[in-house]
């Protein structure tokens, strides 16, 4: 999924991210390769001696219009030919199909009173009006030795029907192709039946293009064709989280939680749902809740002690954030965390190392660079490093009052008057109330005249 600003999880590597529910034995999509409508492509134009028959996307679409307008039935069978020979390059790959390749589709089509098309990369459809769901399925089953047995080609089917709820005639074939993507998340060679995870798939891809409405439209149609799928609550939830619409997140969750009690994903959502609209405790609950029927996951974990934090339970949070930090040592927001944490508990040195780690992930982290400096500072030690970390954060921030100040005080540790009162002047310019150092060093610099 595309980061679309909000804070619940899509994985397990991230804490930027809704929860987002995945189908089983899936890979991340490719984005489709489509014919444009209307278009005939190369492998269209050079067969068109040999399938006259075989019809454009566009042309199918019209032909399902006006022809089977009053067909009581459809089924749509997508297909998608792929290379297997090893001999085969990549190059060859993508060329026209020979005659003999197509032959079978157009064959099966001939004899069922079938219709045909070109409908993208490797890419055909056919359609039949006279033949049920079990007929075409076995129609395809009977396909497939004909590309598999070759060893150079195998083929992946995705099958649709009409009527299915509310989709038009002409849908089928994009239905179909649904099933199609579907089927490529398992084996190869596999049939697959449009159903409720198809359009999770789909809207999934709605939703990486960063197309919300298009991705609730498929998820609210998964549901009426199946009810009761976590993963269809899960993403509609995400969904509406995204839009900031909590109510209907909240609630799509909660379906999720009713739907599967144990599964810790919309009980996590849940509770980030009900910290957005600031209602800490009982968040705290469903994080707690996630975690003691799943230890240690990450974003829990990690919430747990940001919600403490927030509450003020230091002591308590600390344990939580430490174990965020060993869950994910490349989380920069967790070893922040865990820093702001252990510098209110006064653990200085640990506290260091904490930011360290956060600079080390991100060396234009100004806010940590800042505070690593004053840590320093704080402590009394490597004084000259604080200062390089304290500069770095304010060429960076040039306007930030604070880190300003912080440069200032590095300064001053090392009695480099002149260079400090020149931060803390400034410091005070942008709002950062430096009186006191400057009064300081003004003193300082009387005495120092005085004698």
């Amino acid at each position: 999924m595309t980061n679309q600003n909000s804070d619940l999880f899509t994985n397990r590597s991230t804490t930027r991210e809704f929860l987002f529910s995945h189908s089983k034995d899936r890979t991340e999509p490719q984005p489709l390769e489509l014919t444009k409508t209307g278009e005939k492509d190369t492998t269209e134009i050079l067969l068109d001696n040999d399938f006259s028959e075989m019809l454009s996307r566009q042309e199918l679409m019209e032909t399902i219009d006006r022809h089977l307008s009053t067909a009581p039935s459809i089924v749509a069978m997508a297909l998608e030919i792929k290379g297997t020979d090893s001999a085969i390059s990549q190059e060859d790959q993508t060329k026209v199909f020979s005659k003999d390749t197509l032959l079978p589709i157009a064959k099966v089509c001939r004899t069922n009173a079938g219709t045909w098309a070109h409908i993208g990369h490797h890419r055909f459809a056919c359609v039949f009006p006279d033949l049920d769901k079990a007929a075409v399925r076995q129609l395809a089953e009977n396909l497939l030795p004909s590309f598999h047995g070759s060893g150079h080609y195998r083929i992946t089917i995705g099958i649709a029907t009409y009527p299915t709820i509310n989709y038009t005639r002409s849908q089928i074939v994009e239905n179909a192709e649904k099933a199609l993507d579907h089927a490529g998340f398992l084996d190869p060679g596999t049939i697959t039946p449009f159903d409720a995870i198809s359009l999770n798939i789909s809207g999934d891809r709605h939703y990486q293009a960063g197309d919300i409405p298009g991705a609730i439209d498929e998820f609210k149609k998964g549901l009426l064709l199946n009810p009761m799928d976590v993963n269809l609550h899960n993403s509609l939830g995400v969904c509406y989280g995204v839009l900031k619409d909590y109510d209907n997140a909240l609630a799509s969750f909660e379906n999720a939680v009713w739907l599967a009690p144990d599964d810790i994903m919309g009980i996590y959502n849940k509770g980030y749902v009900l910290l957005t609209k600031e209602k800490r405790k009982e968040a705290l609950a469903c994080f707690f809740e996630a975690n003691e029927k799943e230890p240690d996951v990450f974003e829990v974990v990690f919430h747990i002690g940001q919600t403490l934090m927030e509450m003020g339970d230091i002591e308590k949070a600390r344990p939580f954030l430490e174990t965020s930090c060993k869950v994910n040592n490349r989380s920069g927001p967790a070893l922040k965390s865990l820093g702001n944490c252990l510098e209110q508990l006064s653990l200085t040195k640990k506290a260091i190392q904490a930011y360290k780690g956060v600079v080390k992930i991100n060396p234009s982290d100004a806010k940590s660079l800042s505070t690593l400096g004053g840590l320093y500072v704080e402590l009394g030690e490597s004084l000259d490093v604080a200062s390089v970390f304290c500069e770095q954060s304010v060429r960076l921030s040039p306007e930030n009052g604070l880190y300003r100040y912080r440069l200032g005080c590095t300064y001053l540790s090392r009695e480099m008057i002149d260079f400090a009162l020149k931060e803390f002047e400034g410091a005070e310019a942008l709002g950062h109330d430096s009186r006191t150092k400057i009064e300081e060093i003004h003193n300082k610099m009387m005495s120092a005249k005085a004698s």
